[in-house]
């Protein structure tokens, strides 16, 4: 389950679904382990022409949302890295 393709846009689709109220971080931690709520995801995903589209539209946001979180941190890693306690 974990090696398919699809599975990255599953998490990103639960973790919404966590931030929108609509599950529980208990919920969460199940779903991410359910192979038949992964199976129900990935036939919605790929029969589902408007819930495709959002939920890659959701994948591109958190890839993109990562990308800039991780040049923050490199920057900040630069600020602190320069400093000179001297």
């Amino acid at each position: 389950m974990k090696k398919d393709e699809i599975y990255p846009y599953y998490i990103d689709y639960l973790n919404d679904r966590l931030n929108e109220g609509k599950i529980s971080k208990g919920s969460l931690s199940l779903l991410k382990m359910s192979s038949s709520s992964f199976e129900d995801f990935k036939y919605r995903f790929e029969n589902d022409e408007l819930f495709n589209d959002k939920v890659i539209e959701l994948h591109k946001s958190e890839v993109r949302d990562k990308k800039i979180d991780d040049i923050f941190d490199d920057l900040d890693w630069w600020d602190n890295s320069r400093r000179c306690w001297c």
